[in-house]
C-alpha cells in the first residue's frame, strides 16, 4: 500500500511537470507537431479511399499510391486552372484597394453631410475622428491579412514531411491500433473500441457534410455574383465557402465583401449582391444545413441549432466550430456506456 501511494504521488508530480513543460514550450511544440497534426488529418480524410481500393483486392501500399496519385492530379488541376484565376483576381483586387478605400471614404463623407447632419454632435465628432484614418487602416488590414495567410501557409505546408508521415500513418494504422489495444485493459477493450468506431463515424460524416455545404455556398455564390457581373465573383465565392464553415458568423462575414464590391460599381448591383447572398444562405440554412447535419451526426435539427447557440454562448468561436460534433460524440458515449448492454 505504501509503495502504491509513492507511485501515485510520483505519477502526479510527473504529470504536473510535463503539463508545465508543455504549456511553457507550447510555441516550439506547436511548430514541431503541426506537420504531424496535418498529416494525421490528411490520413484520416484519405483512409476511406484507401479502404475502398484495398477492398477491391489491391495491396495497402498500392492503394495508398493510387489515392496519392488521384490527390496529386487534383492538386495539379487546381493549380493550373483554378489558382491562376484566383491569383489574377487577388492581384487585381490588391491594385484597386487604394481606389476602393477612397471610394468608401467619399461615400461615408457624403453619408455624413447628406443624411447624418441631424444626428447629435457627439456622433459627428466620432465620425470625423475615424474617417481620417479609414484609408490607412483599410489598406493595413488587407496587407496584414495577406502576410498572415502567407505565413500560415508556409508554416503548415511541409511538402517533404507531410506526405511521408501521411503514407506511414495510412500504411501502419493496424500497427498503431494493436499498440493501443495493448494499453487498454481487456475488460474495457470492447466498449472502448466501439466508442472509437462511433466517434470515427460521426466525425467522418460531419467533415463530409461541412465540405458539401461549403461547396454549395461557394459555387452558387460565384454563379449568382457572376450573373450580375460583380467583380472578383470567383474570389468572393471561394471566400464565402470557406467562411461558411463557421456557423452564423461566417455567412454574415461572407456577405460584406460581396455587397461592398457591388456598391462600388452601383447601388443596384450592391443591392442585388446582397439579395443573392441572402438567398443562397437562406436555402442553405433552411434546407441543407439542418438536414445534412442531422443526417451526418444523428442529431435532430432542433438539437443542432441549440448546440450551435449554446456553444457560441459558452465558448465563442470554438464553440461554434466544435459544438455539434462534440454533442454528437457525447450522445454516442452515453448510449454506449449507460444504455446499450
Amino acid at each position: 500500500m505504501q509503495s502504491r501511494k509513492i507511485y501515485v504521488f510520483f505519477s502526479i508530480v510527473v504529470l504536473i511537470v510535463a503539463f508545465y513543460f508543455f504549456i511553457k514550450n507550447w510555441v516550439s511544440i506547436k511548430e514541431i507537431l503541426s506537420p504531424f497534426f496535418v498529416s494525421a488529418l490528411i490520413a484520416y480524410l484519405l483512409n476511406p479511399f484507401v479502404k475502398f481500393f484495398t477492398s477491391k483486392g489491391f495491396s495497402v501500399s498500392f492503394s495508398i499510391f493510387v489515392v496519392f496519385l488521384i490527390v496529386t492530379l487534383g492538386i495539379l488541376f487546381f493549380s493550373f486552372f483554378i489558382v491562376p484565376l484566383l491569383v489574377s483576381e487577388f492581384i487585381a483586387l490588391l491594385k484597386m484597394i487604394p481606389f476602393y478605400a477612397e471610394e468608401i471614404q467619399t461615400f461615408l463623407m457624403q453619408l455624413k453631410f447628406n443624411y447624418l447632419s441631424y444626428l447629435p454632435p457627439q456622433f459627428e465628432r466620432v465620425l470625423d475622428k475615424n474617417l481620417g484614418s479609414l484609408n490607412t487602416a483599410f489598406a493595413s488590414q488587407i496587407d496584414s491579412a495577406f502576410k498572415s495567410a502567407m505565413t500560415l501557409l508556409k508554416d503548415l505546408v511541409d511538402i517533404i514531411v507531410i506526405p511521408i508521415v501521411t503514407f506511414y500513418l495510412l500504411k501502419d494504422k493496424d500497427v498503431f491500433k494493436k499498440e493501443i489495444e495493448r494499453l487498454v485493459p481487456q475488460k474495457y477493450s470492447f466498449k472502448f473500441f466501439n466508442i472509437l468506431r462511433k466517434i470515427d463515424k460521426i466525425l467522418s460524416k460531419y467533415i463530409r457534410a461541412q465540405i458539401y455545404i461549403s461547396i454549395f455556398v461557394a459555387i452558387f455564390t460565384m454563379i449568382g455574383l457572376s450573373l450580375i457581373k460583380v467583380k472578383y465573383a470567383f474570389l468572393i465565392g471561394l471566400l464565402a465557402g470557406i467562411l461558411n464553415i463557421i456557423p452564423y458568423v461566417g455567412p454574415i462575414l461572407s456577405v460584406i465583401p460581396a455587397v461592398l464590391i457591388g456598391l462600388l460599381d452601383s447601388l443596384t448591383k450592391g443591392f442585388w449582391a446582397l439579395i443573392i447572398c441572402l438567398v443562397v444562405q437562406q436555402i442553405e440554412n433552411a434546407f441543407i444545413t439542418p438536414k445534412v447535419m442531422s443526417d451526418s451526426v444523428g442529431l435532430h435539427p432542433v438539437t443542432v441549432i441549440f448546440s450551435l447557440i449554446a456553444g457560441e454562448e459558452l465558448f465563442g468561436i470554438w464553440g461554434l466550430l466544435l459544438s455539434v460534433p462534440i454533442v454528437a460524440m457525447i450522445k454516442a458515449i452515453i448510449i454506449e456506456i449507460f444504455i446499450e448492454k
